[in-house]
């Protein structure tokens, strides 16, 4: 997989934690663990359309998602919040499951390559 197919955006990481191998692993185990958590909140309260403790788990992983360039996570996140709001199907719910998992997988792939250097 080439740079430009990775979602993570490591040079963002490397210029904030100055380019400090240490520092960029010790976050980027502290990242898989957060996107762990977050890929199972997101879909127990999207699919139990418990909106309180979705909103929770997406304002705990945004400023990660941030710092690592993620905005497809922020986007997805997003529109799901307004699939509860529209009492939208659990068909499109679970779709968005299976995306951000998808996502998620990716980018918890991404980050063990670099906690495993």
């Amino acid at each position: 997989m080439s740079n430009t197919d990775k979602l993570v955006n490591f040079s963002t990481l490397n210029e904030m934690l100055y380019g400090e191998e240490k520092y960029i692993q010790e976050f980027a185990n502290a990242a898989v663990s957060s996107f762990n958590e977050f890929k199972e909140n997101y879909e127990t309260y999207l699919t139990q359309r418990d909106e309180i403790h979705f909103r929770k788990a997406g304002h705990k992983i945004k400023p990660v998602a941030q710092m690592l360039g993620l905005d497809l996570i922020i986007e997805e996140y997003e529109y799901a919040k307004t699939l509860i709001w529209e009492e939208k199907s659990d068909d499109a719910l679970k779709k968005s499951c299976e995306k951000m998992s998808g996502i998620c997988n990716q980018v918890l792939s991404e980050l063990n390559d670099i906690t495993q250097q």
